[in-house]
């Protein structure tokens, strides 16, 4: 992600040029654009939190419906019928149903989730060396906000 701010920094800069006043073009001090940069990151971190948070969200309905399919199956595995052909043929599909709802949450729910909260533990790694705690002049930051222009988010 480093990479996409250091591509968009020199748009960042010429844009913060016309944003606070008495600067002239291309004399953009180096606070500007530091300010930019953690704006954008701490928006990127919101961004990639929403999304961690939905793959996880995801990843735990399906958790739950397994849970709920195999204490279904429990239920039904002590009273099946197994001589009657439709009974065991509603308890292979809820076999079959369960089975495929576990692969997905051990397969694509689980790495989209594992993925989403990677990326969303990077940016706030790379946030936190870069702007945490920095002092930063508010009456800069609160000229620069509202109208931030950020790279997207990879």
């Amino acid at each position: 992600m480093a990479s996409v701010f250091g591509i968009w920094r020199g748009s960042l800069l010429a844009f913060a040029g016309f944003l606070v006043p008495g600067i002239a073009w291309g004399q953009v001090p180096p606070e500007i654009s530091e300010i930019t940069t953690c704006l954008c990151m701490s928006q990127a971190a919101s961004a990639l939190s929403a999304d961690m948070n939905a793959k996880t969200q995801a990843l735990d309905a399906a958790n739950r419906q397994v849970a709920d399919l195999n204490a279904q199956l429990a239920r039904e595995r002590s009273t099946i019928n197994v001589n009657n052909p439709d009974a065991v043929a509603n308890f292979k599909a809820l076999l079959e149903r369960r089975d495929a709802v576990y692969h997905q949450s051990v397969g694509p729910l689980f790495n989209d989730s594992a993925q989403a909260t990677a990326r969303y533990n990077a940016q706030i790694s790379e946030y936190n060396a870069r702007c945490a705690n920095r002092p930063f002049n508010s009456a800069l930051v609160a000229q620069l906000q509202p109208t931030l222009r950020c790279p997207p988010i990879q």
